[in-house]
């Protein structure tokens, strides 16, 4: 391949990259340039100011599927995702390229992945990792305008096309689902609803709990609706008492960049796997470190501690990044 790793005024980085394909050392600092970006919009959607111009939520009934479809919820996710023009959908196709690659490799030898990955066109892939970076900005902007319905005037169509776009894209059932639901309660509870939602069901006082804070509408599952009339009763006050309350607060936990942090280095991991140059996590640990070096902000990054515990988060998002397998997987 001939692309080369060298990236302008970012020395450190191009150390870390040296021994590194062209292909991983683009995903990977693409990535890990996303994880501000990223909890900057998470921020706002826990604000509430994006649900605010939800102008509804699906029925209860379809709601409630999404928790058990992952499927469905990948494919309205994608599907919305690739409606906001061809730059994101690029990105949505790499990241398919990244899973399938991922699962893949666990078939595939040494010599294999290495062959598949040298009939990518490194000008092609090349050209989809600088738009990725050169449109963040444009891109975070635009999500900015989604919280603020009078400042959608970005790109080249005009005013109320940006507006209708917006719209649709907000109001798509899955990206509800996925922005409410899914993707906080990962970031913030460590695991994914439809597990969350099993423990309650059995009547785990601390998963009941937390899935209320996180989503008022699951009172009306069947069981979790049973579980809130039988409390009733003054033997299991306490637990109508805990639900009573955990339906009207927010999660407890506030998402730190640490967190979001980990949840990119379990992405770079896999698709360092998918790539066929699998990155230890002391590799995408010295990743951030020289990132915050390059942007003058020490000579590590503080929010990352390597260690067991670094290692052992990074194998846990590794395994949420593929808990939504693409539409064209069996």
């Amino acid at each position: 391949m001939t692309t080369q790793n060298s990236h302008p005024n970012m020395k450190n980085f191009n150390e870390w990259a040296k021994d590194k394909s062209p292909l991983m050392a683009m995903v990977s600092l693409a990535l890990a340039e996303s994880a501000e970006t990223c909890l900057e919009h998470l921020n706002m959607l826990k604000s509430g100011k994006l649900i605010e111009n939800v102008l509804y939520l699906p029925p209860i009934k379809q709601w409630l599927n999404l928790y058990r479809n992952h499927r469905k919820v990948y494919k309205g996710v994608a599907g919305a995702m690739r409606s906001l023009g061809r730059e994101i959908s690029e990105i949505v196709d790499f990241y398919e390229f990244l899973i399938e690659g991922f699962n893949q490799s666990k078939r595939m030898t040494p010599e294999e992945k290495q062959h598949e990955i040298e009939k990518l066109s490194p000008e092609e892939l090349q050209q989809i990792m600088d738009e990725f970076r050169n449109k963040e900005q444009e891109i975070k902007a635009w999500l900015l305008s989604l919280y603020n319905e009078d400042d959608l005037d970005i790109g080249a169509r005009d005013d109320k096309e940006e507006k209708k776009i917006a719209r649709k894209f907000i109001n798509t059932p899955e990206i509800i689902f996925y922005f409410r639901v899914l993707i906080p309660c990962f970031l913030l509870y460590g695991t994914y609803p439809p597990y969350l939602l099993r423990k309650a069901r059995h009547g785990d006082d601390d998963a009941i709990e937390k899935l209320l804070r996180l989503d008022k509408s699951i009172i009306d599952d069947p069981k979790i609706s049973e579980i809130f009339h039988q409390a009733a009763v003054a033997k299991q006050r306490s637990k109508f008492d805990l639900m009573s309350k955990a339906i009207q607060k927010a999660p407890k936990v506030r998402i730190e960049i640490q967190t979001v942090k980990y949840a990119f280095a379990g992405l770079i991991s896999l698709a360092s796997i998918a790539l066929g140059q699998k990155l230890t996590a002391v590799a995408i640990n010295e990743l951030f470190n020289a990132i915050a070096q390059d942007s003058g902000k020490g000579i590590g990054d503080d929010d990352i501690t390597v260690g067991e515990t670094f290692e052992k988060a990074v194998q846990r998002a590794r395994l949420f990044w593929q808990v939504i397998p693409p539409p064209r997987q069996t």
